[in-house]
């Protein structure tokens, strides 16, 4: 984990303190909100984005267009407009569904991104929560449902606190656009989709959702097995309606 990102993390677990928070639901964002800098929390019209901040010294707004009607997804969009308010001191953003799936390393959206995924997410409740459970995108779904949150931020943290060797990859049009390797997911990933990977089956029209782990060729996703054709992974993709992209997740579940 990079200083910025542990920076960031950091800086969500100082805002959970003084609410002496002991588990998902007791994490009040109008609350947190209303504290952190006398934030109201409303629903509106927004034209080009998903979520605007406008603070002042005597406080401010955070709205969330009313659009997004998923609830989680409404939560981590408040969340990363909070990341901007208190990590970069932010007095106004707006905020579009790219920027809110943003998670590529050194930009201030993925700061607010993972402020935001550690503010409704914590390491203390989510580590005991996830652990000794099979990986999966249903998983996610599960941990996304009790937290409250996107089942894409919920993926980032999962990968960031699981022993299991999996990776979180985001792509669209073949190309990857970002991902999320756990510590013991040790190989390099391909940058563009193989046609033997589920997440090109989906794009190419041949199968949907994988619904579940299914076993890929190595080499579809981790150039170190090119030509190695007994060598498997595990792979459970999803598209994500909305925004045009494929969900994978991928698991090395032995030896390989």
């Amino acid at each position: 984990m990079s200083l910025q990102e542990t920076v960031c993390r950091s800086k969500a677990r100082e805002v959970l303190q003084k609410f002496m928070v002991g588990a998902p639901d007791e994490i009040d964002l109008p609350i947190i909100a209303w504290s952190a800098g006398r934030l109201m929390i409303d629903s509106g019209k927004l034209d080009t984005a998903e979520g605007r901040l406008i603070a002042s010294p005597n406080g401010g707004c955070i709205r969330i267009s009313d659009a997004v009607t998923n609830q989680g997804r409404r939560r981590f969009i408040i969340g990363h407009e909070l990341g901007h308010f208190c990590l970069h001191k932010a007095m106004s953003a707006l905020d579009t569904a790219a920027e809110l799936s943003d998670w590529r390393s050194g930009s201030r959206e993925t700061e607010a991104n993972i402020f935001s995924g550690e503010l409704l997410m914590p390491e203390f409740l989510f580590r005991p929560q996830s652990g000794g459970k099979e990986p999966s995108i249903a998983l996610l779904d599960q941990l996304a449902e009790e937290f409250s949150t996107s089942t894409l931020a919920t993926g980032v943290q999962y990968a960031t606190y699981t022993s299991e060797p999996v990776a979180v990859v985001v792509s669209r049009a073949e190309r990857v656009l970002w991902l999320r390797r756990s510590e013991s997911f040790e190989f390099w990933i391909r940058d563009t989709l193989h046609p033997y990977s589920a997440a090109h089956e989906i794009l190419s029209g041949k199968s949907g959702d994988t619904s579940g782990m299914v076993d890929v060729p190595a080499f579809a996703w981790l150039p170190k097995f090119e030509g190695d054709e007994d060598a498997v992974i595990k792979e459970d993709a999803r598209y994500v309606r909305g925004y045009d992209m494929i969900l994978s997740l991928l698991w090395i579940d032995e030896c390989i």
